[in-house]
């Protein structure tokens, strides 16, 4: 059987009303619902609960994991786009409901999209997408380092000379010579283009 689908207000809703309803003695759940829904919805913070028929309403009540609240996405969220799996962020919600909103991608715009072609990006995915857009931003690959450009890895600011990107190692030099750090641990501070000593 298909999932009954709630927004988030529905859901937040109905979880509040189950925690805090402190029915008559001797009310069951049935009766609870009829009063619920025959009066109850005409207040401000029930109305969202008027697009539940009763049979709607019973089944998320009695039924465990009969629903699953609809996305809700604004202004601002990272979200992979499911045709492509390309990850966005949402720039413009077209109808201020959350259905149908406009996306970017560094420079590239997709205008008026359904949300159900949408998901929210994962923490690692979004990261991974930042840097992948300073690195395009800059005409690279990412972690393209090039002999010039100034790193830095804690507190040391170096240019780099020697770039073994086989190894995946930046080299920095220290008294004893040069000591070795992981790629994943250097960070372009200016890229050898922007320096203004060359």
């Amino acid at each position: 059987m298909e999932k009954i689908q709630l927004t988030q207000e529905q859901k937040d809703r109905i979880d509040f009303i189950l925690r805090n309803w402190e029915p008559p003695v001797n009310s069951t759940i049935e009766e609870i619902v009829l009063r619920t829904h025959e009066h109850m919805w005409k207040e401000t913070q029930n109305r969202c609960l008027n697009d539940l028929s009763l049979d709607t309403l019973a089944r998320v009540l009695y039924t465990p994991d009969s629903y699953e609240v609809i996305p809700q996405y604004k202004v601002g969220d990272w979200v992979v786009y499911a045709h492509d799996n390309s990850i966005w962020e949402i720039t413009k919600d077209t109808y201020n409901d959350g259905t149908h909103i406009n996306l970017m991608n560094g420079n590239e715009i997709m205008n008026v999209v359904s949300a159900n072609h949408l998901r929210h990006a994962t923490p690692e995915e979004i990261a991974k997408e930042k840097k992948r857009r300073f690195w395009d931003k800059l005409g690279r690959e990412v972690d393209e380092y090039k002999e010039g450009d100034i790193v830095s890895y804690r507190d040391l600011f170096t240019p780099l000379i020697d770039v073994e990107v086989n190894n995946c190692k930046v080299h920095f030099p220290s008294d004893s010579g040069r000591f070795d750090v992981p790629i994943e641990d250097v960070r372009l501070s200016i890229p050898v283009e922007q320096r203004l000593d060359k």
